[in-house]
Order: structure tokens, then sequence, then C-alpha cells
């Protein structure tokens, strides 16, 4: 089953059969079958190839092809194109394609190129092997020959080669068809020498291309712009095309040569084509194909075998995926309401098992050379048709008439506008009839370009293919594009500018004026002119201006500018309009903030921490029906300037493109400098595309680089009377944000942020302060708070009477170490006692320059061994962490014993060593100028030291293995430590 594809090009095949004519139906009475022929007794079938191009010698074959430069008449061509062709002789025109060589295969070849164009030229065979590329070619008037051997049977492309102008050439048609011979098979004659490629009829199909443009200047044309108008059959297109003149029954060997530069998939209808070979290659195996896909220099072998069945049939060959048409040939005109159809040519032909005998004319004269004159024309003008008509080249016969159609091709043959001419029936060729367009037909076309088709006929009944020529036709003036306005819109305070462009060249005529109306139109040249750039010019600018005083005078809302111009054939040309827009009323601010709201001068926005970021949103409104777009925004700081002269802003969406905007824009911290603190706007406003700048509008925040005021700064109790702890309160106001942190310290500022902390509840700043860190006397605390801006106040203070309470710090070591300030070394208190083994112990720091210190623990001395080493288990060291008292212990035999140790100005003195075996261990201490340390141990008082130990406030205590003089086994344990100032634990 055939495809919808190809169902519809055979139709349209079929279509074209029809529309060029095929020839005339045998009369009723005529026999049917092979006598029954088209037109006479129908010619032989084609047979063989004829052995042409060369000369064949004794294993060898010499052929000569001339170069030279020549034309072909194609169909609807105005007139010949320009070729470069091969010939078979130095006198023979040239023709595209060359000719056809044929040799036999393992012949010795020489073929000889005589150059006869002005540049270099060598000849290429791409698919014959052990030739080198020529670069160098046949100069100018010379001659260059190539030799090989004919070693592979088959179908070979020749074509100019590998010169400077090599594709050059090849695009101008210097192109052909080589064909080597197999010998036969069986008697009849083989493609490539076996049972699958013998046939009865052969043929050889060049394919080509042709674009009139490169051919009229084939060295300058720029080969990328190439575009084939024509695709030809051996140098014809459909309807010239000659038919494959074959017979039922019979076998066809098609020897196709893409010699062009486009691919070209030739399909065979109703038949299958077998491919025996490509490239001179026979392939392992036929392959049945309805379409043969042919590549640039690509050539292709393939077989039909033509069925039983009546004479007469035709089966159409075609390029399926190509242009049926010849330079887009059309036919039909919007005038009579049917569109323009496409008239069928290119590459089309057909297999013909019945074609007419040789010599008979079965096609008509072609046309060329058609022109009209006036072209330009007006409506005004009578136009005259000329044209030459000849059947020279296809039947000789006389040419008897002609006449010319007007757009739709699709009239009667007979019924058009004759042609009148002194030679029409002298011969077969006419030059120079002419018809007439009368004005009365012209008034009935519409502006521009028109067809007039032309053929003519011959004496054996053939109309031929049409030629055509173009007329283009003024009905009105010359054509107004491309209006535009500025400003639009506009608010009407000033010159509107009007710009338009003018085009007559498609007409042929001239723009000699242009005006324009403002929403209405009058009669032709009563506008108000407009300046044309380049008068008698076909195409130009043209412009002027809308005075202020007329803008001022139009309403709010949408205005229609029209422009029109006239030409040098006194026609005014159709109206171009382009909208104006008046619009006087201004964009408003719909909302506004600033991040941050308040800034301390140094933080920006989140987005841009360099900047405050100024978000506004604009709204254009409506007015007369229309409204501008928002087209750019500004802001000032504090103070209005001229409008123009703000701050930038940014569309949120990256352009200002409608009638409502958020917009942006970044006001840099470095601005601030120099303002005062407290509440300041950014004053911002819109524009309009028609220039209107609306109201400003203020957006506020504020600046605040001052932290916030501490007052009514409190302690209770003060004095505080042996309290533990006492509360220190005070009052924290800012004028410019929320109070969010507050700390307190005393002595040295340790700097903001590293003080106390305190409870912030609106402006009420609160804090427990313990009071074993402080030593007797009076002590300054100071407050300050931090605003949210994070600004930190002065502070403010309160002087507190200070006595310490008389517990310094406890600890039971039920939860292990961590009431103690710091640990050192290694310590255990996993079973809810301090335990040591080696050099560790714990630390308070509490103790705040202390003058009596009284403190006991438990100490066990357990499975703890001292060996021959003083053990310090408790001391107590001033602020430089220097020891001031120490109990130590030591084992003298098997007897343990305790002594104290006091530091005085002269140095440490020791009590002796007293027995004990631990036990509750008590030390009292007093730093006084007559100052004195106790130790008692379990039930044993060791002894007391007196001396000078004013110099040695305590400011920490520490218990455990403090120091040891040698190595020691075992642990010691420690529990229940307490210290206190005023009474003993």
């Amino acid at each position: 089953m055939r495809s919808t594809r190809t169902r519809r090009l055979l139709a349209g095949v079929a279509a074209a059969v029809l529309a060029f004519g095929p020839a005339p139906a045998p009369p009723a009475t005529a026999p049917t079958g092979r006598a029954a022929t088209l037109a006479g007794d129908p010619a032989p079938p084609q047979g063989v190839l004829p052995q042409t191009g060369c000369r064949l010698g004794d294993g060898t074959a010499t052929c000569d092809v001339w170069a030279k430069p020549g034309t072909v008449v194609l169909p609807g061509a105005s007139a010949p194109v320009p070729i470069w062709g091969f010939a078979g002789t130095d006198t023979a025109p040239a023709t595209v394609p060359g000719p056809v060589l044929v040799v036999d295969q393992g012949q010795r070849v020489t073929v000889t190129v005589h150059n006869g164009l002005a540049d270099a030229l060598s000849l290429a065979f791409p698919a014959v092997t052990g030739l080198a590329p020529d670069r160098a070619g046949a100069p100018p008037g010379g001659t260059r020959g190539y030799t090989f051997t004919a070693t592979r049977p088959g179908t070979y492309l020749y074509e100019a080669g590998h010169t400077a102008l090599g594709a050059r050439q090849v695009a101008m048609g210097l192109v052909g068809a080589l064909v080597v011979r197999a010998p036969a098979v069986g008697g009849r004659p083989s493609a490539y020498g076996d049972a699958a490629s013998v046939y009865d009829d052969e043929a050889v199909l060049v394919l080509t291309e042709l674009d009139p443009a490169f051919n009229a200047a084939p060295l300058s044309y720029d080969l990328r712009a190439y575009a084939p108008k024509y695709r030809l059959i051996n140098g014809k297109a459909f309807p010239e095309t000659d038919v494959v003149a074959t017979d039922v029954g019979r076998r066809v060997l098609l020897r196709y040569v893409a010699a062009g530069v486009q691919p070209h998939p030739m399909t065979l209808f109703g038949l299958d084509q077998a491919i025996v070979g490509q490239d001179a290659r026979p392939a392992a195996y036929p392959e049945a194909a309805v379409t043969v896909p042919l590549q640039p220099g690509q050539a292709v072998d393939a077989v039909v075998a033509v069925p039983a069945g009546p004479d007469g049939r035709r089966f159409a060959l075609a390029e399926s995926g190509g242009q049926l048409n010849n330079a887009g040939q059309r036919y039909g005109t919007t005038v009579t309401g049917v569109s323009p159809q496409q008239a069928f040519g290119g590459m089309l032909t057909f297999l013909d098992t019945n074609p007419p005998a040789d010599g008979g004319d079965h096609v008509g004269p072609t046309a060329g050379n058609v022109r009209a004159a006036p072209n330009p024309a007006s409506v005004r003008d009578t136009v005259t048709v000329t044209a030459d008509f000849t059947d020279a080249r296809n039947g000789n016969s006389v040419v008897d008439r002609a006449e010319a159609v007007l757009d739709d091709l699709r009239i009667a043959e007979g019924t058009g506008l004759a042609f009148t001419g002194a030679a029409f029936g002298a011969g077969p060729t006419v030059t120079g009839a002419t018809a007439t367009l009368p004005a009365d037909l012209l008034t009935t076309l519409t502006q521009g370009r028109h067809t007039i088709w032309v053929r003519g006929h011959d004496a054996a009944g053939n109309w031929g293919v049409v030629g055509s020529t173009t007329l283009n036709l003024a009905v009105t003036g010359a054509v107004t594009t491309g209006v535009t306005l500025t400003p639009t819109p506009t608010p009407g305070t000033g010159d509107i500018t009007i710009a338009a462009s003018a085009d007559d060249s498609g007409l042929g005529g001239t723009v000699t004026a242009a005006e324009y109306f403002v929403d209405t139109t009058g009669d032709n040249g009563t506008g108000t002119p407009l300046i044309v750039a380049n008068p008698g010019a076909a195409a130009t600018g043209e412009s002027g201006s809308i005075p202020a005083v007329v803008a001022a005078a139009l309403a709010e809302g949408r205005h229609t500018v029209l422009v029109h111009t006239r030409d040098s054939f006194g026609l005014w040309g159709p109206y171009a309009t382009a909208d104006l827009v008046v619009d006087r009323t201004v964009p408003t601010l719909l909302s506004g903030a600033v991040d941050p709201a308040a800034t301390d001068g140094r933080k920006g926005s989140a987005s841009d921490p360099t900047d405050l970021r100024v978000n506004a949103a604009f709204t254009d409104p409506t007015a007369g029906g229309v409204h501008s777009v928002v087209s750019a925004a500004e802001g000032f700081l504090d103070v209005a300037g001229a409008d123009g002269t703000g701050f930038t802003f940014v569309a949120l969406d990256g352009s200002f493109n409608g009638a409502t905007e958020n917009t942006y824009g970044l006001l840099p911290l470095t601005e601030l400098t120099g303002l005062t603190d407290g509440a300041h706007q950014v004053l911002v406003h819109a524009r309009d595309s028609a220039g209107n700048w609306g109201p400003l509008a203020p957006v506020t925040f504020t600046l605040d680089r001052t932290g916030p005021v501490v007052t009514a700064v409190t302690a209770t109790p003060n004095p505080t009377a042996g309290a533990a702890t006492l509360t220190l309160s005070a009052t924290a106001t800012d004028a410019a944000s929320a109070v969010t942190a507050a700390e307190w310290y005393e002595g040295a500022d340790p700097g903001v942020g590293h003080g106390h902390p305190m409870t912030v509840a609106g402006t009420a700043v609160t804090a427990t302060v313990a009071l074993n860190g402080f030593g007797a006397g009076n002590r300054t605390l100071r407050v300050r708070a931090r605003d949210a801006l994070g600004n930190w106040g002065t502070a403010g203070a309160v002087t507190v009477a200070v006595e310490p309470p008389n517990a310094i710090f406890a600890d039971g070591f039920t939860t292990g170490t961590g009431a103690w300030s710091r640990v050192v070394g290694t310590v255990s208190s996993g079973t809810g006692q301090l335990v040591a083994g080696t050099v560790g112990y714990v630390v308070d720091d509490t103790p705040a320059a202390e003058r009596t210190v009284h403190t006991r623990a438990d100490v066990v001395l357990g499975t703890f061994n001292p060996q021959t080493a003083v053990v310090t288990v408790e001391q107590l060291t001033n602020a430089s962490g220097a020891a001031v008292a120490v109990v130590q212990y030591r084992r003298n035999g098997t007897t343990n014993q305790f002594r104290l140790g006091l530091l005085r100005p002269a140095g440490w003195t020791y009590t002796g060593w007293v027995a004990a075996n631990g036990g509750t261990v008590r030390l009292d201490w007093v730093s006084a100028t007559a100052g004195s340390a106790t130790l008692k141990v379990g039930a044993v008082t060791v002894g007391t030291l007196t001396g000078d130990t004013s110099g040695y406030p305590v400011e920490a205590a520490a218990l455990g293995l403090v120091a040891r003089t040698a190595a020691t086994t075992g642990s010691l344990s420690f529990d229940n430590y307490a210290s206190t100032r005023y009474t003993a634990p």
C-alpha cells in the first residue's frame, strides 16, 4: 500500500500531466493496443545506449570533451540562461549535461578536456580509482588528459575538478556521465555482467539544478545564497523532459547520476526499482525500492521490470522530495476569487510503453523574453506586452498564434488576449509580438504585482509551455510604513515628532509628498504636510511634528495620527496609523517602607547590608480610558530636590513596563553621616511614560546611634547585713527603640556585653547578685542597657555597703565536682567523695580578699601510702595563686602524721608533725598583723601558728592531693567540705 504522501504526489503528477496537456486521445474508431498511438505509429523501445563520446580501439578508448560557455532555454524563463557546459566537438554548442561517454570494461581510457573557458579547468571522476586529484587543470585555451583503466563496469559521474573555481564550474553545468559496459549475459546486455542486472532498454538520467541568479554572475555570487529555481533531467525540466521509451514485459536500466549539489529522491510511481549497483559497485542482492535516494555526486543503477498489460501506460518518474515546479511558476489570481495554483515542472518524466514515433511534434512553442511596458504602470496607463515564441527546439513547426493571460492561467486556451505580429504563420520563430492590456481591465486589478502569462501555438496543434513577466501596478500611491511618534504617551506640553517611511519602489514610482491628520482625515492634500527627506526617490523617510499648542488641546486618552504619501503617478497611498496617547494624570504611591525601619547608621537591610532599602509601590491611574506605565522612580533624603535628580529606584521585576510597579531604592549608610538621631524620611515619587512626575510622599525611618539611659539604680538590702544575695534594679529607657538587654559589673569595666546579664521587662531591668564573691566594704555596682539596634548606653551606678555572708562555699560531692570553680589534675567523685591517687584537686574561687577563713573537710586516708612523700591535702591561696596556708600529711614508719604551714613575711613556718589518722580536718585562719592559723585533725589539735599575715588575703581554697614531694600509692578520699567567714562551719 502506498503512503498518503505518495498517493498525494501521484495525484499531483497526474494533475500536472493534465494541466500541461497530454497528447490528444485516438479517435473512437481507431484500433486499440500497440496500433492505438497517441500521435501516429509508436516509436520502438529505447534499447541500449549508442556508442557516444569516445573512439574505441584495440583495448583503448579515446574521449574528448570541449568546455565552453553557452545558454539554455528553460520553461517560463524570460530569456536564455547562461551556462558553462561540455560539448562533444569543438563546433557543437555546450550542453548541460555534457555528452555521455560510453566505453567497455577493461579498456584503457583517456579523456581529454579542451578548455574554452577563461579560467583553469580540470576533470574529476569521483568513483574511478587510481586518479589523483588534479588541482592545476588545463589552462584557458589548453588541454589536459586523464588516463585510467575501466576496471569496474557501471555508471560514473565526470565533472569539473579540484581547481580554485571547481565548485562554481560544477554549479554552472560542467558535468556529465561515463558508462562502462559489462559483457553481455546470455546474449542480453547487463549492467554488471550478472543475470540480476540484465536489461532491454537503458537510459542515462543526469540530475542537475540551476539558479539563474548564480548563473548570471558565477564568479561573484555568494554560494551560501545558492537556491536553485530549476531542477533538470538531462538538462530539461518538465514538460520538456524526454520520456524513457520501453514496452510491456521489458526490463529498463535507469542509470541515475546526481550531478548537482542537492539530494534528489527519485520515485517511480506504480513500479518498483531494483537497485543493482551504486558508484560502479554491484549490489550483493538487488534491493527493491519505490524511491531511490540520491546524494550529490552519487551514481545509482536501478532495473525496472515493466509488467505485462495493455500498451499506452505511462509510469511517472519524479523527484518526490523536491520541488515539482519551474521557478515557482503559478497560475490563477485572487481577481477571480481563487488562490493561485502552482504549475508543475522540474524533475518529472515517464516510462512510456507507447511513445509517439520519432519525428512527430507533440510539444508547443517556447515563450521567452516576455516584458511589459510601461512597467511599473498605473491604472491610468495602457500596458503593452511583448514576447518571443519559438518551436525550433520542440518540433520546428510553424508558430501560428499566441495569447496573453492576466493572472489566471486556468482559463481556456485560445481565449486570452491575442498577440499580433507579422511573423505569425511564417515560420517556427516569432520575435517582438505584442498584446495590449486595456485600461478598463487594469482598473479591475488590485494594487501590487500581477503575473502576465503568455503561450504560443504551433501548426501541429500544440499549445506551448507558458512564459511570464511580472507587472507592478499602481492603483494607489506609495506605501507608508513605520509611523512613530515621539513622545507617546505625552502630557501634551511639547511638540510631538512624527517619523515614517514611504516606499513606491515596488510599483516603480517615486515619493513626491506626504501629510498627516489627527483622529479624522480630510480631502487628499488638505492635511498637515510632512517633510520628505529625498523627494523623487523611490523610498525615503518622512518627518514632521505636531505643535505643542495642538497637543495641549487634545483630550486625555487615545488619539490616532494618520499618515499617507503621494507618488509620482499623482496617487495618494493608503493611510498608515500610529496611536498617540495623551496622559496628564500622575502616578501615586501605593505603599512604602524602609528596611530596616530603625538603624544605628551601621546596619543596613538584610539584602543590602551597606544600604537602607526603600521599598515603594506606585500606580498610574487610568485617565481618558488609557493609562501610561510607570517608567521611573526616585527618592530624596529629608529634603526634596528637582524632579529627576534624586537617587534612582529599580523595578522589582527588572523593568518598568506596567501601570503598577513595585520598586526599591538603596540609600547608602554613608549618607546618614551627620544626621541627628531621630525620625527621618525618604521622599519618593514616580514618573509615568508620558513624563508626568507624581507628588512626593514620605517614607519614614529612625536613626538611633545612642544606647538606653539607665536611671534609678537600687540595691536591696543595702547594707547587705550578711545576706547571701541582693536584688539589683534599674530603669532603662530608649527614645528610638526597645531595650533588649542589660548587664551589671563591679570594679573594672569588662567591656560591653561581657558583664553579668540582667532580666529586661520593658524598661525595668533586674538581677539577683550573689554576695559571696564580695569582700566587706562599699562596692559600686554599675548597670547599663542595650537597645534593639545594638547600641549600649552609659552605665548608672549604686554603692552597696557589703557585709559578706558567713558562708563562703560548701560541697558534699553528691553531684560530682561541678560546684567547684576548677578541677586540676585527675580526680574522681563517683562514690560521692572526692578521690585522688595522684596529684589532682579541686579549687574554690569564691573567697574574695578574705581576712578570716574557716574550713572543714572529711579526710579518709584509706589505702593511701605516702611512701616517703610529704603531701599537701589543703591550701589557701592569695590573689596571685600563691599558697598562704597549707595542711600537710606524711607517714612516719606506720604512724600517720599531719602538720600546719603558714606563710609570713619572713617565710614559711610549720608546726611539728602530730600523729593523727584523718577524719574531720578544721582550719581556722586570720589575716592580721598579729595573724594566726590553727589546725585540728579529728580529735587531735595539731597546733597554732602566729605571725604577720596581713599581706595575704585569701582568694581561693584547694582540696585534694594538691602537691607531693615523692611518689605515692593508693588514694585519698575527701568529703563534706565547707568554708565560712565569721564562725566555724
